[in-house]
């Protein structure tokens, strides 16, 4: 049996891999980079449930019980940081009971804080803070996960396909038995038993080719990088989720989000700077010194709500749960099945939920594995741990990445940016994006050196006051002054 699956972000990669560890074969298709949509363009929280207790209560129990199976089933990308739900003095008090009235219903384990202790351990909170309660909140690495999840696939057989577009289907009798695409190598149709479409926010015009209708409600949300780990932990707001209540440590920043904005089209706009400084003032609400945090830049992302009664103004109101749908059952279109909704955190049990459709529409006897198997890829070599004077030339001095740390020169700029973290530091680039890329790939250089360059000027604009502007004009006097590249 053979399945084609449409999309290569979380959602994509843990169907994926239910379907593969069942012993199917998988084809992979990404339009983009994997993992180029939502689920590259997340704030990193791994989900303990309790942001929804109150307002999803299904999703919150499924975030809990998945925060702990990752833990021990991808334990490499999974940081155990720990968070803390705080409330400030004048947050509604009827909040607070319900949450912790379903935290108890639920399951989900909570314990309430010292005040004092917690002064110590976080003394950059604001004064006003009422209560407060432990959770086991936690840091997801998303772009290390997706790796691992592409290597665990590749290694028993299925395989992926980047910068290829599923462009329609080839429906013989009613059921599918092949997907059209085009990429690279041109077009072609890849024959298959199933297709399944986990596009995310472009879930809906995968669904328009097939000739359906999928109610998907895209949702724009901005977020900010601070350039320094003040933090460790996990920060929320414990009042009814909105604007600016979260803070997240994510490798040497921490991100603040996020907005929650509806909107008719999966692309996320510009990132305007209105939105950021209003962003800002939410965040010192719970942080009052955050005006002298370094902000590095900001970032926006598109969440892929499923909402079967059609768009909505307000996306707050939308579940964050998952769908599966058989389009067999629905429309007619047998062997046709999409997975909408959901968070990165509960992105296996979605797999699981799907496969377990999947076999049982297709009467096939293949069990899920995907429950009880370690998420595993290749073992990376531990550069970092040479002497220095085997790692080669010093390249990204913000994050310590030398020439021996670099892989294949065939992978995307992208993907060789996420898996070192060239060029995300304080200085977006300025100094380290000529030297890596010129090693990388001498004959597309000035190609990529624009692109890059480029990228990360429009998560510097969007904050571009006070030190930033001053580094984004020294970015561009280092480019096309000292390098003579051309000017934005």
């Amino acid at each position: 049996m053979k399945v084609v699956v449409i999309g290569a972000g979380a959602t994509g990669l843990g169907v994926a891999w239910d379907l593969t560890l069942r012993g199917i074969e998988v084809v992979v298709v990404e339009a983009n980079e994997i993992g180029s949509g939502t689920s590259g363009r997340f704030h990193g929280l791994l989900h303990s449930g309790g942001r929804y207790l109150v307002t999803d209560p299904n999703a919150a129990k499924e975030c809990y019980l998945e925060n702990q199976l990752l833990r021990q089933l991808a334990p490499d990308a999974v940081v155990p940081t720990g968070g803390y739900f705080v409330k400030k003095y004048g947050d509604d008090d009827g909040f607070e009971q319900r949450w912790l009235d379903q935290a108890d219903e639920i399951e989900v384990p909570i314990h309430a804080a010292d005040l004092k202790e917690l002064r110590q351990e976080l003394p950059m909170l604001a004064p006003d803070i009422e209560r407060a309660y432990w959770v086991p909140d936690g840091v997801l690495e998303g772009f290390k996960m997706l790796a691992t999840l592409v290597d665990a696939l590749e290694s028993r057989g299925s395989s992926l396909r980047d910068h290829t577009r599923a462009i329609g289907l080839r429906v013989v009798g009613g059921r599918v038995t092949g997907v059209k695409v085009e990429g690279r190598g041109g077009s072609q149709v890849l024959d298959c038993d199933a297709v399944v479409n986990t596009a995310g926010p472009w879930a809906g015009l995968v669904a328009r080719d097939w000739g359906l209708d999928i109610k998907v409600q895209p949702s724009y949300g901005l977020m900010l990088i601070f350039a320094n780990r003040r933090l460790d932990v996990v920060v929320n707001r414990l009042k009814s989720p909105s604007d600016g209540d979260i803070f997240v440590p994510h490798q040497e920043v921490v991100i603040l989000g996020t907005t929650d904005v509806a909107q008719p089209e999966p692309e996320a706009p510009e990132p305007d700077r209105s939105e950021a400084i209003r962003l800002m003032g939410l965040g010192r609400e719970l942080i009052p010194d955050l005006e002298h945090w370094r902000v590095l830049r900001g970032f926006n992302g598109v969440r892929p709500l499923y909402e079967p009664s059609g768009l909505t103004g307000d996306s707050r109101t939308v579940s964050r749960d998952f769908a599966v749908l058989d389009h067999g059952d629905s429309d007619g279109l047998a062997g046709a099945f999409s997975v909408l909704g959901g968070k990165w955190t509960t992105f296996r049990l979605m797999g699981e939920a799907l496969g377990d459709q999947l076999v049982k529409t297709m009467q096939v006897d293949a069990p899920s594995q995907s429950r009880l198997t370690p998420i595993r890829g290749k073992q990376a070599t531990a550069s970092h741990r040479r002497d220095p004077q085997e790692r080669g030339a010093l390249l990204c001095e913000c994050e310590q990445v030398y020439e021996a740390d670099l892989g294949s020169a065939t992978g995307s700029q992208t993907q060789e940016r996420f898996a070192t973290w060239f060029s995300m530091g304080p200085c977006q680039g300025t100094f380290c994006a000529h030297r890596v890329l010129g090693r990388r790939s001498p004959a597309s250089f000035a190609e990529e050196l624009l692109a890059l360059r480029r990228e990360r000027e429009h998560g510097l604009d969007v904050v571009g006051w006070g030190t930033n502007a001053r580094l984004i004009a020294l970015e561009q006097a280092s480019a096309t002054q000292a390098l003579g590249e051309e000017l934005r």
